[in-house]
């Protein structure tokens, strides 16, 4: 059987569950996160985690950084365009919303990467399962008791009683994230960072991300919001657009109802589309609701749901693997520049020694001689006259057989 030539073969196109499991070197970070609070940044960062840890078969950790209610007022947003509803309900956190332990937290681990305890304790650690184990999306809270979950699923206790056991270490600065966050890469290859809009320690997480999924509802205030602060959000990143240093966003559109968009919002969401580097439409599905109070089953989600989140999940890995491509290639590059030319490398192509159509050797490289050819100067007749030099003209060669008028 003879081997197909490059145009007579037929491009393999990947499927989305494919395209989720494309390998990653190393650990990357995604930071989840919205211009404004209540945009469902929680529970679009469980399904995702639920999603990849499912796909690729790998230990996949989720950080919720929000902060729980503060006695003296919600703190405020570095990075929210909007302003908070104070009679809309918060949903449970991250660590109820996907059926989690979440005992764990972000200073407990600080205070572990101070001991002499090992990596590979760290999953053992959070989620009370060895490492290695792939079964369910892990979960690392940044507070204890965090929007009052155990009250409500009967771990005990009032609201005050949670709050008091609380101790006064577990506060986390930005340099401790940072820092657990190197040391969660041991461990995990992918994490998802959980950041709202009112979370104190939302900066950080957006400077140490490598990928940004943003988060908004499909309204066209919400869009049109998002737009204003797109370049608040890449501010606050460290960085501008992906092609001129900063982080990718790739940016998640949520229907808040059943239905079709209105024209408004159709030409908002093409806008925001044009702004990132990749827009993905999730429907609305009345199971993910967080006023039920349910953890997610992902088997029990609708199936456009399932897909738009595995096209979601599909969208972030591609991400990654092309910074991990783009690191590999500057790499390669800065190892190149100093010296001289590889070695094997075409070198120049070699000058005529003569300024002749057809005369003189045929320019060709060093490597690959060839035999010297013929020209399109060859293949004209030197005896053929010109329009230039004909009759028409003043001057030209009298027509044959006829005298000059």
């Amino acid at each position: 059987m003879r081997d197909l030539e490059p145009w007579e073969e037929i491009p393999v196109r990947l499927s989305l569950r494919d395209r989720a499991r494309i390998p990653l070197p190393g650990s990357w970070r995604i930071a989840v996160t919205s211009l404004f609070p209540y945009s469902g940044t929680t529970t679009l960062a469980g399904v995702v985690g639920l999603t990849l840890a499912g796909v690729r078969a790998q230990p996949v950790l989720a950080v919720d950084l929000w902060p729980g209610e503060s006695p003296g007022g919600a703190p405020s947003s570095p990075v929210g365009a909007g302003t908070e509803d104070e009679d809309e309900p918060r949903g449970d956190p991250l660590a109820i919303r996907v059926g989690a332990a979440g005992t764990t937290t972000v200073a407990d681990v600080a205070r572990r990467q101070a001991s002499d305890s090992t990596v590979t304790d760290l999953p053992l650690m959070i989620s009370g399962r060895p490492a290695g184990s792939t079964r369910d999306l892990d979960v690392l809270p940044v507070r204890r008791g965090v929007g009052g979950g155990s009250d409500r699923h009967g771990g005990g206790g009032s609201g005050d009683e949670a709050a008091a056991v609380v101790p006064a270490d577990d506060t986390v600065a930005p340099t401790g994230l940072r820092s657990v966050l190197g040391l969660l890469a041991h461990s995990y290859p992918l994490v998802l960072v959980d950041a709202p809009a009112k979370a104190p320690l939302t900066p950080a997480a957006l400077q140490a991300a490598d990928l940004i999924i943003l988060v908004t509802l499909a309204t066209a205030a919400d869009l049109e919001a998002t737009l204003t602060g797109l370049r608040t959000l890449r501010d606050a990143a460290g960085g501008g657009s992906a092609r001129h240093g900063g982080p990718m966003i790739v940016a998640a559109m949520i229907a808040p109802r059943r239905g079709r968009p209105s024209p408004r919002t159709r030409a908002a969401a093409a806008r925001l589309g044009r702004q990132v580097d990749t827009l993905i439409r999730i429907p609305y599905d009345a199971r993910l609701d967080p006023s039920r109070h349910t953890p997610v089953r992902i088997p029990r989600l609708r199936r456009r749901t399932r897909r738009a989140y595995l096209q979601l999940a599909a969208a972030a890995v591609e991400a990654l693997f092309t910074l991990a491509k783009a690191e590999v290639t500057a790499a390669a590059g800065a190892v190149d520049q100093p010296g001289a030319a590889a070695g094997g490398a075409v070198e120049a192509v070699t000058t005529r020694a003569d300024s002749g159509a057809s005369g003189g050797p045929r320019a060709t490289t060093e490597d690959h001689p060839a035999a010297q050819g013929v020209s399109f100067g060859d293949l004209r007749s030197p005896t053929a006259p010109t329009r230039i030099a004909g009759p028409d003209r003043p001057g030209g060669p009298p027509p044959v057989g006829k005298e000059p008028r």
